[in-house]
This record gives C-alpha cells, sequence and structure tokens, in this order.
C-alpha cells in the first residue's frame, strides 16, 4: 500500500473502531486477527492484504468500501 494510502486507511480504521466502540482487543476477536496485528495496522506498520481488509470490515459490520471513504 503506498504510504499516503496506508496512512489514512489506519486513520479510517481507527476512527471507525472507535465509533463502534471496540477496543482493539474486540476487534481482533470479530475479525479473527490477533490484536497486534491490529495495533500494527493502526501504526502503519503493517499493510493488511485484501482478505484482511474485508474480515476489518465484516467486524466492523461496515461495506469495505467504508474503509477507504478517506
Amino acid at each position: 500500500m503506498n504510504s499516503d494510502i496506508a496512512k489514512m486507511f489506519a486513520t479510517k480504521l481507527q476512527e471507525l473502531r472507535l465509533s463502534k466502540k471496540l477496543s482493539k482487543t474486540r476487534l481482533s476477536e470479530l475479525a479473527g486477527l490477533d490484536i497486534s496485528y491490529i495495533g500494527k495496522i493502526e501504526r502503519c506498520e503493517k499493510s493488511p492484504n485484501l482478505r484482511t481488509i474485508a474480515k476489518l470490515a465484516t467486524a466492523l459490520d461496515v461495506p469495505v468500501k467504508e474503509l477507504f471513504n478517506f
């Protein structure tokens, strides 16, 4: 992922998570991902693949395109 897009994605992910009042722990449980991986995505240390993006969208109960609405 381009670094600018990665930063915007990370910010959007965190905004959506917080707006749904989900902790990183709860999001990781809902998405079936490791909590440390969620943190790394939000800090732009890791770029998720399409499968992971789909899992995050499902866990947040939003369409995938919402994660890219920045």
